[in-house]
């Protein structure tokens, strides 16, 4: 981002709150919506002072408290940029509340409210909510149906949203094993993964949500893969046949078609060397990504199939978590 490029900061030089406030919070949110990212450089304090028509010590200021508190980070001679620090990316996990506070404030302005007069509502609908009762977590089930890629798939959600989260597996649901079943409809809400969200909205009963999320190659590995000359050979290779097919399914929804993806599990691996011969890449799930650089004759060939949830779903994931939270 060039630091030339100007912010979308609005000053109100009549609300009660500080202009330093202002600003300084709107890059927070800024931050959080991700238009502004980590390493993005932010205009200098004249730019934005000018652009804005305040006092450059006023920006000074509030650069020298985001810097302080972690937001932001300044580098000699370069300028001042986004911070990579933990503080930002729980800045950008909570993007969910802005969008339903963003939803409210419509709603507020359609009956006449203007922005101090919402922000003075909302204060007061948390004060009174914190009074009455703190917020129950949510009980959440995560159900896949592949019990050797479930760890990695669970672990990647779990890393992602804030409340407890329970495995279970498709198959025990479907022969109405009773502990699962139970756990199941004692839940508020219900994730798995897309492609067998039908299978788990049969069994789901009709008071009960069911959110299915996408998952896909993590861009390191998009990046790899498609250096790769067109008709190479990459071997996917997971502990069962499901995964490896669920791993081509990803690559093929992120746009790899140039390459010849073959998918073997772990099994046929052991009983058929030849798999080793033309080939330009293993890609290994990572139960067996360990195993395949022990056996393989070319070890540098052999790289982890890493994922993260796709973007999109997890948006939908965490708005439909707080909404979910606030009707309870």
């Amino acid at each position: 981002m060039s630091s030339s490029r100007l912010l979308p900061i609005t000053i109100d030089a009549h609300a009660p709150l500080p202009i330093t406030v202002q600003v300084s919070e709107q890059i927070k949110l800024l931050i959080a919506i991700e238009y502004l990212r980590p390493g993005d450089s932010l205009p200098t304090v004249i730019q934005l002072a000018e652009y804005l028509n305040i006092n450059h010590n006023t920006i000074a200021l509030v650069y020298s408290e985001l810097i302080e508190t972690g937001y932001l980070i300044a580098k000699r001679g370069r300028g001042t940029f986004v911070a990579e620090s933990e503080l930002v990316q729980k800045s950008i996990s909570r993007d969910s509340l802005y969008k339903v506070l963003e939803q409210a404030f419509l709603i507020a302005t359609q009956m006449g409210l203007n922005p101090f007069d919402f922000g003075l509502t909302a204060y007061a609908v948390a004060v009174s909510s914190n009074e009455r009762k703190q917020v129950a977590p949510l009980k959440l089930v995560f159900v896949e149906s592949v019990q050797s890629e479930a760890d990695i798939y669970f672990q990647s959600l779990q890393s992602e949203i804030s409340h407890p989260l329970s495995l279970l597996y498709l198959e025990d649901l479907q022969t109405a094993q009773s502990r699962a079943l139970r756990e199941f409809y004692a839940s508020n809400l219900v994730i798995t993964p897309a492609q067998y969200a039908y299978n788990v909205i049969q069994i789901a009963a009709p008071k009960h949500e069911v959110i299915g999320v996408n998952y896909e190659p993590d861009i390191h590995l998009i990046t790899q893969i498609s250096t790769l000359n067109r008709g190479c050979q990459v071997l996917l290779v997971g502990q069962k046949m499901a995964e490896s097919k669920k791993m081509k399914q990803m690559l093929e929804k992120s746009g790899i078609y140039h390459l010849n993806l073959q998918s073997v599990d772990i099994e046929s691996i052991h009983q058929d060397s030849q798999f080793f011969k033309h080939i330009d890449m293993i890609c290994a799930s990572q139960s067996v990504f360990d195993y395949m650089r022990e056996i393989s004759p070319n070890p540098e060939k052999v790289v982890n199939f890493s994922f993260i949830i796709n973007r999109a779903s997890l948006s939908v994931l965490k708005t439909r978590l707080v909404a979910v939270q606030m009707k309870n």
